[in-house]
């Protein structure tokens, strides 16, 4: 698996952040272990203000956060001290000028909701380089109606 990347951006509470990190569940998630992951994201998303997308396919998640950048590092804090995956790569993060999901606490796709064939050619890119990371098809699986 790819190494995490600690990319150092400066820490200025009014700029936008874009962060997305690749991890393995520790069990696999039922369906209803998924609608309350869900259903948490979504409200403590809404409480920093920060909005993303999840995905979860083959007992990995994949999971891109944006925001200001205080609030994007208090959830992904969160996120890593969360007992139920673990953290495996941070696959992108950087600096942004606009949101991709700005109306999304929290889109949500499945292998079932999105082709499987072009998330496995996600999921093998960045397993293989978090350099290479396709942020590109990634944001493409959500189209307009992750929510």
């Amino acid at each position: 698996m790819a190494e995490s990347k600690n990319i150092a951006l400066d820490a200025s509470p009014d700029k936008l952040i874009s962060k997305t990190y690749l991890s393995r569940a520790v069990e696999p998630f039922e369906i209803a272990a998924l609608e309350a992951l869900l259903t948490s994201c979504r409200h403590n998303n809404g409480q920093e203000q920060v909005t993303g997308a999840l995905l979860y396919h083959g007992g990995y998640f994949m999971q891109l956060i944006e925001g200001f950048d205080e609030a994007v590092e208090r959830t992904y804090a969160r996120i890593v001290s969360d007992s139920r995956h673990e953290i495996i790569s941070v696959l992108f993060e950087d600096h942004i000028s606009a949101r991709f999901f700005p109306d999304w606490s929290m889109g949500f796709r499945t292998s079932e909701g999105a082709d499987a064939a072009s998330i496995e050619a996600i999921y093998e890119t960045a397993s293989r380089s978090a350099a290479r990371f396709p942020i590109n098809d990634f944001l493409l699986l959500f189209g307009n109606d992750g929510d």
